[in-house]
């Protein structure tokens, strides 16, 4: 067993239930009060229900090909815990409805979208499209859980949800790839697929963000410029996901050669109360 293998045993994937629902009363511009990191946000929230039916479809597909136990055990929370996303995520995506936000046509034109990548990429082709879109959600999750600039100025209700979330994303980080090296994905399909994927879901991520923007008459392309400034320049934490992003374009790249369980590890303690 290598190094990275023993390291992902020593890792509790729980899965855990959330079932907050964010008050009415709460400001659409839930971030800092801020139109623009709101619609961020909110076009994060948008595409993760679908997309994480579409990661446990490409890792469920391999299933009868695990001999691992362990991994086979780690396959199933990771899918439970990811069906718990879809659910959080989609009662938060009504809420974010309910405040005026266009999720209805973003999940049509997601919904075509992953229609088309399901019916022209191979199966593996697939499970490499989860591994880039899982390294993005890990780093990213790593950002929110270490820069207050991201989290502390979230109204708290909503908070708790992306917390949460990015603890489970840290958890089982590292699943989906043990699968792919299981079932010998390969490395160009694995780095061609990432550099697709890197291209498509920043573009969609923009688009979403101008069509929430838009929808409440905030579009502008100053204030694209500014926000994107934000998370690219000061205090840049796109920018700064750079190094971890480009690791994974290492042959040897495993999720956990950067290691961050003691970062969520006083979270994972606070969280029990949702394990189901």
């Amino acid at each position: 067993m290598n190094a990275q293998a023993r390291l992902q045993k020593a890792i509790d994937i729980t899965v855990r239930k959330l079932s907050l629902r964010p008050s009415a009363d709460i400001d659409r511009h839930f971030h800092s009060g801020d139109p623009f990191l709101s619609a961020f946000f909110a076009a994060m929230s948008s595409v993760f229900p679908d997309g994480e039916r579409f990661f446990i479809d490409s890792v469920r597909h391999y299933q009868p090909q695990l001999n691992d136990p362990e991994l086979v055990q780690q396959v199933r929370r990771f899918i439970g815990q990811e069906a718990h996303h879809g659910q959080e995520h989609e009662a938060f995506n009504q809420w974010l409805t309910d405040k005026g936000y266009p999720v209805g046509e973003t999940l049509r034109r997601l919904a075509e979208g992953l229609t088309a990548a399901r019916q022209r990429l191979s199966a593996r082709q697939q499970l490499a499209m989860t591994l880039a879109l899982e390294h993005f959600t890990a780093i990213m999750a790593n950002q929110f859980l270490t820069m207050p600039e991201l989290s502390e100025k979230m109204h708290p209700e909503i908070r708790e949800l992306f917390i949460w979330h990015a603890v489970e994303e840290t958890e089982h980080k590292a699943v989906a790839f043990d699968v792919y090296q299981t079932v010998d994905g390969g490395y160009w399909n694995r780095v061609m697929i990432m550099l697709q994927v890197t291209l498509l879901f920043w573009l969609a991520i923009t688009r979403i963000t101008w069509r929430n923007l838009k929808s409440e008459g905030n579009a502008s392309l100053g204030r694209m410029v500014r926000g994107y400034g934000w998370l690219l320049v000061k205090p840049g934490p796109l920018r700064k996901l750079l190094p971890e992003y480009l690791d994974y374009f290492r042959p040897g790249f495993h999720p956990w050669d950067q290691d961050n369980r003691e970062l969520i590890r006083p979270l994972q303690d606070s969280m029990a109360k949702y394990e189901v």
